[in-house]
C-alpha cells in the first residue's frame, strides 16, 4: 500500500510539473527578446509568405485570444501577446536622443465604442515591474474620434496641426498622466498625438518612425512620422519614474496588449472577446533616421531584419 501511495504521489507530481511546463516553459520569443507573460504557443511566431511581410522574407505574427493571460494579467484581468527587448540590448537612456522604426500590419483589430473599448496597446516603453508605461501607443474608442480633440487640448501639449483627425490610435504619455501632470481634460490625459486609424489601415502596412528623448526635464521631445507624414511634435518632460532596478533605460515591448476588459465584461458579459492578429516587421533602434527608416533602407537596398 505504501509503495502504491508513493507511486501515485510521484505520478501526480510529474503530471503537475509537466502541465506547468507545457504552459510556461516554451514561451514563444526570438533572439534578443523576452516573452512578456504571453505563454501560449499561438501568441508569437516568425512567419513568411503567404503571411504579410513588409521587407525581406519574414515578419512577426502576434495573436491574442479571449482568456489568454499569464502572471498578473490573469487577476487584473488583461490579456496580451507581447515581446520585449532584453535588458542587455535596451539602448534607450533617459535624457539621450534615440530613434525607432518599424512597420505594423493590422489583420483584424476593429474600431471600438465606449461600451466595448478594450484599450488595445500596440507598443509601449516602461522601466519594468509595476511602473506605469512612460509612452504607449493605444487604440481608443470611437468617442475619441468624434470628440473635438483639437479644441479641447492645450496648444502647447497636443500636435493639433499634425494630427490625423480620423485616428483612433494615439500616443499617450503614461508616466506623466500617472503622476498627475497630465491627468485632466486640457492635457487630454496625456494623449498628445493622434497617429492613424486602425480600421482605415486594416490589411495595410503602416510604417512608423519615432525620435525621442525620454527626458525627466523640460528638454524632452517626441517626433513621430506615420507613412512618412509627421504626426507628432511634442516638447517637454516625458519621464517621471527613474527606477533602474530592472533596465538601464526605457524598455520597449511590442505586440497586442489588451489593457482593459472592464467595459466589455460589464456591457457584454455573455460575449466572447474577439481574437486579434497583427504583424510587425523591420523593427530597428538607432542613432539616426537613416538607421531605422524602412523606406530609406528599402530604397538603398539595405539588409532586412529577418
Amino acid at each position: 500500500m505504501k509503495t502504491v501511495l508513493i507511486f501515485l504521489c510521484l505520478t501526480l507530481f510529474s503530471f503537475n510539473v509537466y502541465a506547468k511546463c507545457s504552459f510556461n516553459c516554451s514561451k514563444p520569443t526570438r533572439d534578443g527578446y523576452y516573452n512578456n507573460i504571453s505563454p501560449h504557443k499561438h501568441a508569437f511566431e516568425l512567419v513568411s509568405s503567404p503571411h504579410p511581410v513588409r521587407y525581406g522574407k519574414k515578419s512577426e505574427r502576434f495573436e491574442v485570444r479571449d482568456g489568454d493571460c499569464g502572471g498578473s494579467d490573469c487577476t487584473n484581468p488583461r490579456y496580451r501577446s507581447e515581446i520585449g527587448i532584453n535588458k542587455r540590448k535596451t539602448k534607450a537612456r533617459i535624457g539621450e536622443d534615440i530613434w525607432y522604426g518599424w512597420s505594423f500590419y493590422n489583420k483584424n483589430i476593429p474600431s471600438f465604442n465606449k461600451t466595448n473599448n478594450l484599450g488595445i496597446v500596440v507598443g509601449q516603453w516602461k522601466m519594468g515591474g509595476d511602473n506605469f508605461p512612460i509612452l504607449f501607443i493605444r487604440q481608443l474608442g470611437d468617442i475619441w474620434v468624434k470628440v473635438n480633440w483639437s479644441k479641447r487640448c492645450k496648444d502647447n501639449i497636443c500636435s493639433k496641426n499634425l494630427a490625423d483627425k480620423t485616428a483612433d490610435v494615439f500616443m499617450q504619455l503614461g508616466d506623466m498622466r500617472k503622476h498627475g501632470e497630465m491627468n485632466n481634460k486640457p492635457n487630454m490625459w496625456g494623449q498628445v498625438c493622434r497617429l492613424f486609424s486602425m480600421t482605415e489601415n486594416k490589411n495595410k502596412w503602416v510604417d512608423i518612425i519615432i525620435n525621442t528623448n525620454f527626458s525627466d526635464k523640460d528638454d524632452g521631445y517626441l517626433n513621430i512620422w506615420i507613412n512618412d507624414v509627421k504626426r507628432c511634435e511634442y516638447k517637454g518632460r516625458i519621464t517621471v519614474t527613474k527606477d533602474f532596478s530592472m533596465y538601464p533605460g526605457p524598455n520597449h515591448r511590442r505586440g497586442i496588449y489588451v489593457s482593459s476588459t472592464k467595459k466589455w465584461d460589464t456591457n457584454h458579459l455573455s460575449l466572447t472577446k474577439p481574437t486579434f492578429v497583427a504583424y510587425y516587421d523591420e523593427f530597428r533602434v538607432g542613432k539616426s533616421r537613416e538607421e531605422v527608416d524602412i523606406r530609406i533602407i528599402e530604397k538603398n537596398g539595405g539588409k532586412p531584419v529577418d
